[in-house]
């Protein structure tokens, strides 16, 4: 059984540093000793991994530079004992130093799972939030990538287990995943969306999508959507939306967006297409209620290499009539909120707003909040927007930055750390003052005391 030290929630900042977590309170030297709790065994299949240690050391180093000489001796002391952890302890001591305030709080847990192959490095993708246990997909898909010149069908030259994991947001552990292939399958799992009859629906684009009960364990192909599925929405009438991205093939085709019931049946589909040599390949979906209409965020593909890749949003009305098509501003993300409000992640130039428009008879007007004024559109996304219980929206970038908006519009930003440079960070979701999300550097998730 593998080993690793606890991580618990250690005081390691004055009394100032809890009542306003947006600044990182300077703290002693004693800070970066060695843990002194007994070790414990956890489940097998987590992992003494680096990002485990890493995360202790955040913990109880922070971000001080003058902690920096007892960070390093920490770093001797372990590489004498483990030299496989040296260069994760480096991480949390001495990058630190280089990116103060990239971590919004004390209280972090880095938690990442044994790896599920040894031929491909999967990682963490979409999650979704049900009865305290936050759902995530498993896929290969950006190490193949990389690893094969840009090989966007890389991820299918080895067969692999197709998982979602599991992880209890309340103990903050993982638990076993869900195992959702069958041998001889090589496409990793993407999106995950609970269904109104309590199924766990997932996408693996290059191979059939399904839905397994998150209770017994039971898979169904639902092979009869067809293939390139991406990412999943709540549909109109208890369906669910899922974008198809393309044919999955190596076709120029355009993509659509079906909606499908739970027995496998496509109840509707809206294709999409641009004049010109332009391919749309539709990625974000979402089904405004009160007004009957699909929003759809896609990239424009150029049928011809050279062309530059563009970006649009498609609202469409039920019987798949172009309404508008949007450009300008950016619409990286789209979703509706439980009270029926519309949710756009837009970005003009340098700036990342949220932009809320209620259903129709509520007095409120369309409501544009700055999130970011700053925003780097060249190296940062918006990956996902998750609402919470009590109505916070939580938006997740790649770059671990979160934004928290309240219902009064009140904004709070988490800066979860950048552990790996090719890391991005796909899901975020909270949990009364704790803030959980899926990081895709191997199958991990972070977590830290939501900012207030």
């Amino acid at each position: 059984m593998p080993w690793f030290h606890s991580t618990s929630r250690a005081n390691c900042a004055p009394p100032a540093r809890r009542r306003n977590p947006s600044k990182i309170a300077k703290k002693s030297e004693s800070c970066c000793e060695p843990p002194r709790r007994p070790w414990r065994r956890v489940r097998p299949f987590v992992t003494a991994t680096p990002l485990r240690v890493a995360g202790i050391l955040f913990e109880r180093c922070g971000f001080d530079l003058r902690a920096a000489r007892s960070c390093a001796a920490v770093a001797g002391g372990i590489g004498r004992l483990a030299p496989g952890l040296t260069l994760a302890v480096a991480l949390a001591c001495g990058g630190a130093a280089r990116a103060p305030g990239s971590v919004a709080a004390l209280d972090l847990v880095v938690v990442t799972a044994q790896a599920p192959s040894d031929a491909e490095r999967y990682c963490a993708w979409y999650g979704t939030q049900r009865g305290g246990i936050l759902y995530f997909g498993q896929s290969a898909f950006w190490s193949a990538l990389r690893t094969h010149g840009g090989d966007p069908t890389a991820d299918l030259l080895a067969p692999g287990p197709q998982r979602i994991g599991r992880f209890d947001l309340a103990s903050e552990t993982l638990l076993a995943p869900l195992e959702v292939g069958e041998p001889g399958d090589r496409s990793g799992v993407w999106d995950v969306a609970m269904g109104a009859d309590g199924w766990l629906y997932f996408t693996r684009f290059f191979e059939s999508a399904g839905r397994v009960d998150p209770v017994s364990g039971r898979v169904e192909s639902l092979a009869s959507l067809g293939p390139a599925l991406n990412e999943l929405a709540p549909g109109p009438d208890g369906t669910l939306l899922a974008s198809r991205y393309g044919s999955g093939g190596s076709g120029a085709e355009d993509g659509s967006v079906i909606a499908f019931d739970g027995r496998g049946r496509i109840v509707a589909e809206w294709p999409l297409a641009m004049p010109g040599d332009l391919r749309v390949a539709p990625k974000s979906v979402a089904w405004d209620t009160a007004r009957r209409e699909l929003w759809v965020t896609a990239d424009l593909l150029p049928r011809e290499s050279g062309a530059a890749v563009r970006h649009a949003a498609f609202v469409l009305d039920r019987d798949g009539a172009l309404l508008q098509r949007i450009e300008i501003p950016e619409i990286q993300f789209v979703t509706q909120r439980s009270d029926g409000a519309l949710l756009r992640a837009e970005v003009d130039a340098s700036a990342l707003t949220l932009r809320i428009t209620p259903p129709p008879g509520v007095s409120d007007g369309i409501r544009a909040i700055l999130l970011d004024a700053d925003f780097p559109a060249a190296f940062d996304f918006v990956q996902d927007m998750q609402e919470a219980a009590d109505g916070r929206v939580v938006v997740t970038r790649w770059s671990g930055r979160v934004h928290i908006v309240e219902r009064n519009g009140r904004i709070s930003t988490a800066r979860l750390p950048r552990i790996d440079p090719q890391g991005i960070y796909y899901t975020a979701v909270l949990r009364g003052d704790r803030l959980c999300a899926s990081y895709c550097a191997d199958v991990t998730v972070v977590c830290i005391d939501a900012p207030r």
